[in-house]
């Protein structure tokens, strides 16, 4: 029985059809009247209009509206002569639209994140904010944030409008109550540079890669202070280092940098790598009951343990210090300790009580089972092979019982690195096959030319709106270029395996040309000191905040990819 009929009320079949069509029709034309209202209309042809700023060492200082790009003003050649290296930018308005004032919100999503700016008439005056403006302040993709998914999204209408009252003299109030507001889509153009070469997939070279390794490994390296502590977190206009550390990242880190100054032969890079080992070798390492741990705290994670594993496993194999692989030895131990007997682990461990807390986070199995496989590849102990195997079955089989488990499918990148780590000693089909099937699935998510408005080709997401993340297009290379390592070693025939390396590709040309330094996503002018953050990776075409797992993932991303490259037969 319908809730309707329940409490005494009958519609007529006819006439909730007719209620039906009302609704859709109302709904279809007031879609049409959004669309007709605010829809942008771009004509890249014809511009309404140039502003000529003047920006230097991350700064603005001087901006002129002119009719066209290349006209001449005397305030820009002042601006010029007075700050040596300064850049000229013309930014061309080509397209423009009303906004929706409220509610705040819809303000906020009314821009499109790192293309549309805004500007406001008040009493016969107009100012603008543009796109470099707003990227200068890092306004992009803040006033929407739900953190537990990773989304953020809408402008700082708080940034634009303080903004704009100081650039026009007058408060915020009397803008809003008098002020024409207008979104504005613009083209930038830089008169005295030449147009950046642009990677592709297509395109890219192993010389390419190699750079990108190298650049972020230099990034890494140059924020190690004496004490061995990485600068964790930046913020890239204005260099200056923002509060906040992670045990586990820099673990993460620290094993990149040991694998980019093996690759690289650079010593300076390999002492960067020697002081963050330290720091964690001799601050960091505390009882945990009978064993040893990686802790900073009362409560010990596995994560940290399992990546200062692979870090240090790294740098003894890579010959920066084989005292590592003892100090490596002990740590494993306390790996398996915590491990079930049906291959699960219990991911914390409660320092003062000596006893182990059964729950499980995300990555913390993928990581102990790849420093286990590690370890045992270069100490031999078969307990620790014996360990990391039944780590990667349960994490291929019961772990994985339903798509919405705890080890949520698009995330857990280090079960597959994990797998084809132990392939050559330990070869698991079922874990291939699983592997096989999640980058699968990954490509159903994967970003086309086209598919977004903003430079997405590779990255992953579910649908336009978003500005892609570029960390986890990382970590899905990582785990994806293993997985076609361990396709490669398993015979599967190579048209089975050329959708995943395509796949692999995109996501990797995306990552270089976003890299600092080389992106014309991310102008130099608009840093205070473009070569303290060259080589990092930022969150997004529009999240300049440096954090130093970014460029640790992408990083080991592209070192996968020559090692892959390097194993591969010839044609």
């Amino acid at each position: 029985m319908d809730l309707a009929a329940a409490e005494g009320i009958v519609i007529p079949g006819r006439t909730l059809g007719r209620v039906l069509g009302v609704w859709a029709c109302a709904t279809a034309i007031a879609c049409a009247a959004v669309h007709h209202t605010f829809s942008l209309s771009v004509d890249e042809a014809h511009s309404r209009g140039t502003l000529a700023s003047v920006w230097s060492a991350g700064a603005l200082v001087a901006r002129a509206w002119l009719a066209r790009a290349g006209e001449r003003d005397p305030r820009l050649d002042v601006a010029m002569a007075a700050h040596p290296g300064a850049t000229l930018v013309y930014e061309s308005i080509v397209g423009e639209s009303p906004v929706i004032r409220w509610p705040e919100v819809a303000f906020a999503l009314s821009l499109v994140s790192g293309r549309d700016g805004l500007s406001v008439t008040w009493q016969g005056r107009t100012e603008a904010v543009t796109p470099d403006d707003l990227l200068s302040r890092q306004a992009y993709d803040r006033d929407v944030e739900v953190r537990t998914l990773g989304i953020s999204a809408g402008v700082d209408v708080q940034v634009v409008l303080a903004v704009l009252s100081e650039r026009m003299g007058v408060s915020v109030r009397d803008l809003l109550d008098g002020g024409r507001f207008r979104r504005i889509r613009v083209v930038r153009s830089i008169p005295a540079e030449p147009a950046p070469r642009v990677v592709r997939a297509e395109t890219m070279t192993d010389d390419d890669v190699r750079a990108a390794v190298i650049a972020a490994g230099g990034y890494l390296a140059r924020g190690v202070d004496p004490e061995g502590r990485f600068r964790y977190l930046v913020d890239a206009p204005t260099n200056a280092t923002l509060g906040g550390y992670d045990l586990p990242r820099h673990a993460g880190a620290t094993y990149f940098l040991a694998q980019a100054a093996a690759l690289s032969g650079d010593g300076a890079m390999a002492a960067s790598a020697l002081r963050a080992a330290s720091f964690l070798r001799d601050g960091a390492i505390v009882p945990c009951g009978p064993r040893h741990c990686v802790s900073d705290g009362p409560t010990a994670d596995l994560g940290s343990t399992a990546l200062a594993v692979i870090a240090f496993v790294e740098i003894a194999r890579a010959g920066l210090d084989p005292a590592y692989g003892t100090v490596a030895r002990d740590l494993a131990a306390f790996l398996r300790s915590q491990q079930r007997p049906d291959g699960e682990f219990m991911h914390l461990y409660d320092r003062a009580a000596a006893r182990p807390r059964d729950v499980q986070l995300l990555y913390y199995t993928g990581e102990a089972a790849l420093a286990l496989s590690r370890a045992h590849a270069l100490l031999g102990d078969a307990a620790d092979l014996a360990a990391a195997m039944r780590a990667v079955a349960y994490l291929v089989g019961p772990g994985w019982s339903f798509f919405g488990s705890r080890y949520y499918f698009g995330e857990e990148h280090w079960t597959c690195q994990a797998m084809a780590d132990l392939w050559e000693r330990a070869p698991n089909l079922a874990a291939l096959d699983f592997c096989l099937r999640w980058q699968a699935f990954d490509r159903q998510l994967q970003y086309g030319p086209g598919d977004s408005p903003f430079d997405a080709d590779g990255a992953y997401g579910a649908g336009p709106v978003l500005i892609p993340r570029l960390t986890p297009v990382a970590s899905r290379a990582e785990a994806g270029i293993a997985t076609l390592a361990a396709a490669r070693q398993a015979g599967l025939p190579p048209h089975e395996m050329a959708p995943l390396e395509a796949q692999l590709q995109r996501s990797l040309a995306l990552l270089l040309r976003h890299q600092l330094g080389v992106s014309p996503a991310a102008p130099r002018y608009l840093f205070a000191d473009p070569g303290a953050v060259a080589g990092a990776m930022p969150g997004s075409a529009v999240d300049w905040r440096l954090r130093i797992d970014y460029a640790q993932h992408t990083g080991s991303a592209l070192i996968r990819w020559l090692s892959l490259r390097m194993a591969a037969p010839a044609p």
